[in-house]
């Protein structure tokens, strides 16, 4: 470790880590308003009497949590209330796991680009044969693989795997990369026969149960730009929160 980590632990906890929860009780407590930007990071700096590293560190943190979004050129902005609850909920694998004391991780097996099939293309409300980015993964627990995630996305551009692997969040990548935000999820669970890929990447038998969960995702101006595919084994408990929102609904 060397010495500026030093110096930026305290108890056991780094300093940005305490200066992202300061900063995260803020914008939940109302301090700060929606799509408001914030304090530089030099500003941030020296009113807070901290170093700009340790700023720039909170900050990506909270960016791959989806509490801020930045905007190249422009700074970094406090996100809407609906983005910050739906960041929680669809892209919550990693936090819910360290809730629970688990190590979360990702093996990436493929990041590439592919002309949009008939039917990812009606989902996504694009046109037929649309260039598209592929992102598959394997989802670890404590290094054991629990499920396969394949996304199609429909984005202004594609990314390399690596700035995958650098930011660990998909949802925090694509918005600081082409600021789109995801804020809603419209999501199916069903159980399905595992086939000799599953078996192979998840080290269980063909035919083994699976929970399968197909996910749209929208962003803040309520345009799909990702379908996902989730499958995972018996052993992993799968929960997801359901917001009403409104009384006629069923």
């Amino acid at each position: 470790m060397s010495g500026g980590e030093v110096q930026e632990q305290k108890g056991g906890e780094t300093l940005y880590g305490r200066l992202a929860e300061r900063l995260r009780r803020d914008i939940d407590n109302g301090v700060f308003e929606a799509n408001s930007m914030l304090a530089s990071e030099r500003e941030l700096a020296i009113s807070l009497g901290m170093s700009r590293e340790t700023v720039r560190k909170a900050l990506r943190l909270l960016e791959r949590e989806g509490v801020v979004y930045s905007e190249q050129g422009r700074g970094t902005f406090v996100a809407p209330p609906a983005v910050r609850e739906m960041a929680r909920v669809l892209d919550g694998f990693t936090s819910d796991a360290r809730r629970r004391g688990d190590e979360p991780g990702q093996i990436i097996l493929a990041v590439d680009e592919m002309p949009a099939s008939v039917a990812i293309a009606g989902v996504l409300k694009i046109e037929p044969r649309r260039p598209i980015t592929r992102v598959k993964r394997i989802r670890t627990l404590n290094g054991r693989r629990i499920g396969t995630q394949e996304s199609f996305l429909a984005l202004p551009g594609s990314f390399p795997a690596d700035d995958l692997r650098v930011a660990g969040s998909l949802y925090a990548l694509i918005g600081e990369r082409f600021s789109i935000h995801a804020t809603e999820g419209l999501e199916s669970v069903g159980s399905i026969a595992a086939n000799a890929d599953d078996a192979a990447l998840l080290d269980i038998a063909v035919g083994a149960p699976l929970l399968l969960c197909e996910r749209i995702t929208l962003s803040e101006r309520r345009q799909p730009f990702e379908y996902c595919e989730m499958r995972y084994v018996s052993s992993y408990r799968y929960t997801a929160r359901i917001n009403r929102s409104g009384p006629t609904r069923p």
